[in-house]
C-alpha cells in the first residue's frame, strides 16, 4: 500500500508539472505574461499545476486503489 501511495504522489506531481509546461508551450506564453494580476507573477501556472495534479490524483487513486478518497 505504501509503495502504491508513493507512486500515486510521484505520478500526480509529474503529470501536473508536465501538463502545465505543455500548456505554457502550446499557447506560446511565458511566466511574465501568464498571470492573473491577482496574487503574484506566475500565479496562473501555479493554479494549473494544482488543477492538473488534482485531476491525476483522483484518477490514479481510483486506478491504484490507494484509498485516499472514499468511494
Amino acid at each position: 500500500m505504501t509503495t502504491r501511495r508513493i507512486i500515486l504522489w510521484i505520478l500526480s506531481i509529474g503529470f501536473g508539472l508536465i501538463s502545465t509546461a505543455g500548456t505554457i508551450i502550446i499557447f506560446g506564453s511565458d511566466l511574465n505574461r501568464f498571470w492573473t494580476n491577482f496574487l503574484f507573477k506566475g500565479d496562473l501556472p501555479l493554479l494549473l499545476i494544482v488543477g492538473f495534479f488534482s485531476l491525476a490524483f483522483i484518477w490514479l487513486d481510483l486506478i491504484l486503489q490507494t484509498q485516499y478518497l472514499r468511494n
